[in-house]
């Protein structure tokens, strides 16, 4: 095995696949990563069994093989030499890595031992944009729980949502009993079917980091021959998920129906109100913010008591308010303050049936998208 190759490429793939290297491992090939060297390049793997990543790299090839070699002190000592040229050999079992000044010897361990990962074959089963899709997820994976102890390992994922009767579109539900984020995106799909598939968000959160700095334009997704794990391709990558078991919670039974009481609000005025009465809700049992709409001036006063505190107390103006009467409602203003975060656009639209019925955020103009948050008890 051997091969000559740019340390910018090397870098950068060591730095891609070492996401998917596990820290702490039951099964010592899996902190390495797989090195391939085939016909006119290097194939990069890495995989903690829940997702795995392989990566392509061009180079000069003067011998093919295979083995593996520590992750994080292969892409330490890459990263550190500096631009230029590369050379990797397998002498026995010893890889050698030589860069302009510095050289490196690392011990491994034999290729037959790191686990195979799924790969891209044939037609995609959707394409989707790569900009849209990591809009989307920036819109929907915050409202997934990152309790993995406790929380329904459902709730952990993100719910991929296919219907034979809406042909190309796809569906994203993110929740944990809480709040709820709901978008919906154009897709290619030449065979429509109705599937549900729910994808670990740690998992999408890793590799929306890679989507973002390979600038790709457009991902393919594949499903293995099981239905057990998902593929997208992208450039000269490969990211590989083990899907989480079913089902899913009936997510819809909660989506109102009906809406009683609405209103629109300026986002960063929002934000900033929240983030006044955050000063002492953050310090509370809940965190607890509490929602007044006076109809007749169109002004949500928001309010937060603490008993060791007091009160502090905020009036924003909002446009467009309708409903029967004044509404008294109360809410965790951490879930409201991620919702605000991770949604665009200048206009937010409220909407709820009824006091102490859940809660419907909306992007004015993306009639595609929704946040829910479920409502607190009201104390006074």
């Amino acid at each position: 095995m051997q091969i000559t190759l740019t340390q910018e490429k090397l870098a950068k793939g060591l730095n891609y696949v070492s996401r998917a290297v596990s820290n702490k491992p039951n099964i010592p090939v899996l902190s390495n990563v797989l090195l391939e060297v085939s016909h006119n390049d290097l194939r990069l793997s890495a995989t903690n069994l829940d997702m795995g990543i392989n990566m392509w790299i061009p180079g000069k090839v003067e011998e093919e093989g295979k083995v593996t070699a520590s992750g994080k002190f292969l892409a330490d000592f890459i990263n550190a030499t500096g631009e230029g040229k590369v050379d990797i050999a397998l002498n026995q079992d010893v890889l050698h890595v030589e860069a302009e000044n510095s050289k490196a010897d690392f011990n491994t361990i034999a290729a037959n031992e790191f686990p195979i990962l799924p790969k891209a074959a044939g037609e995609p089963f959707f394409k989707l944009d790569a900009a849209e899709f990591s809009e989307a997820m920036d819109k929907v994976i915050f409202a997934s729980s990152t309790d993995l102890v406790t929380s329904k390992i459902q709730f952990t994922g993100v719910l991929f949502e296919l219907d034979e009767n809406a042909a190309n579109k796809i569906t994203f539900t993110a929740l944990d009993g809480y709040h709820l984020s709901h978008k919906t995106l154009d897709i290619k799909m030449p065979n429509p079917i109705s599937l549900q598939m729910i994808v670990p968000a740690r998992a999408l959160q890793e590799m929306m980091k890679i989507i973002s700095s390979e600038g790709a334009e457009e991902i393919g997704v594949y499903l293995s021959e099981s239905r057990t794990q998902m593929i997208f391709k992208f450039s000269d990558i490969e990211f590989s998920v083990r899907l989480l078991e079913g089902p899913y919670p009936d997510y819809k039974r909660i989506l109102p129906t009906e809406v009683s009481y609405s209103f629109e609000v300026n986002r960063g005025e929002l934000e900033r109100a929240l983030k006044i009465i955050n000063t002492f809700a953050r310090t509370g049992l809940g965190s607890r913010v509490d929602f007044d709409l006076d109809l007749e001036t169109g002004t949500l006063v928001m309010r937060s008591k603490v008993a060791e505190l007091g009160t502090n107390e905020t009036k924003l103006a909002v446009q467009n308010a309708t409903g029967s009467n004044d509404l008294k409602e109360a809410f965790s203003v951490h879930y409201l303050l991620d919702m605000v975060s991770h949604l665009k656009g200048e206009v937010i639209r409220f909407e709820t049936n009824a006091p102490m019925a859940p809660a419907v955020f909306t992007n004015k103009g993306d009639k595609d998208f929704l946040h829910l948050v479920m409502p607190l008890q009201r104390v006074d």
